[in-house]
């Protein structure tokens, strides 16, 4: 296990999971913000990993950012701070050569839900919910979760959620697409594993293309998808583990992936 500052990191396996480890809230600030964007690093970088879980330690996955952190700040202080942590951040897991699971037990605020909903996949405990509290409680609107959510889940759900500041339950987020699944809280963590060491038995290669081409379609017309998509799996059979996928399949084995 490695420790940073403010979370820990660990791989068994080829899994890498990120835990942030800030109690009692796991508020976030620069430096979370900072040691997040390293163990991303770290995780991506390593070839033994190949899928990459973030969670938080005790109560919930995060408080979302320390509003005494922001007491002070003025609009350029703000602006600085959300330019790395919005923008940076979420560019460097859409970037991500690996898939990302967020895991969600208790509560997500603001800035976590930012975390969680920048993955690819988010799976929640049935007690937990999310929430944006920012309106009632920073007088500002809630940064570039106004895209995710709008995204996500429409934009009359979304203002409801956005301008209220109420929690949404789970199970309510599941229904709207928000949430991959749920499961009772003494369970979460051994379900994510089972889903993680399911994307680990499959080609490391498909994995990336594939993040890749939901990334690279998601803000296309529908006349820019088809050559876009028609390269990509083009390219993908020209591959050896997707020869070998085939061949696997029809020798009724699996398959030994090499990467190329």
């Amino acid at each position: 296990m490695s420790t940073f500052e403010t979370l820990d990191y660990m791989v068994t396996g080829s899994r890498a999971e990120i835990i942030l480890n800030r109690p009692p809230l796991n508020l976030i600030d620069y430096d979370l913000t900072y040691d997040y964007l390293a163990a991303l690093e770290l995780a991506d970088n390593d070839p033994n990993v190949k899928v990459i879980i973030l969670r938080g330690e005790g109560r919930g996955l995060s408080g979302g950012v320390d509003i005494k952190f922001l007491e002070k700040f003025g609009a350029t202080e703000m602006k600085e701070f959300l330019s790395l942590f919005y923008v940076k951040t979420v560019e460097r897991v859409r970037a991500l050569q690996k898939p990302i699971i967020a895991v969600v037990h208790g509560f997500a605020r603001e800035g976590a839900c930012t975390l969680a909903f920048a993955c690819d996949m988010i799976l929640a405990s049935d007690d937990s919910d999310f929430g944006y509290p920012g309106v009632p409680n920073l007088a500002s609107p809630p940064g570039m979760h106004v895209w995710h959510l709008q995204k996500l889940m429409g934009r009359m759900k979304a203002a409801k959620l956005i301008l209220t500041g109420d929690p949404m339950p789970a199970k309510e987020a599941e229904r709207l697409g928000l949430v991959t699944d749920i499961y009772p809280q003494d369970e979460l963590l051994n379900e994510t594993y089972k889903l993680a060491d399911r994307l680990c038995e499959m080609s490391p290669l498909a994995l990336r293309s594939a993040r890749e081409l939901m990334y690279r379609t998601e803000d296309m017309n529908f006349k820019q998808v088809p050559p876009t998509a028609l390269d990509a799996m083009a390219a993908a059979f020209a591959t050896d583990d997707s020869k070998e996928a085939r061949k696997a399949f029809t020798e009724k084995r699996k398959p030994v992936w090499t990467g190329k």
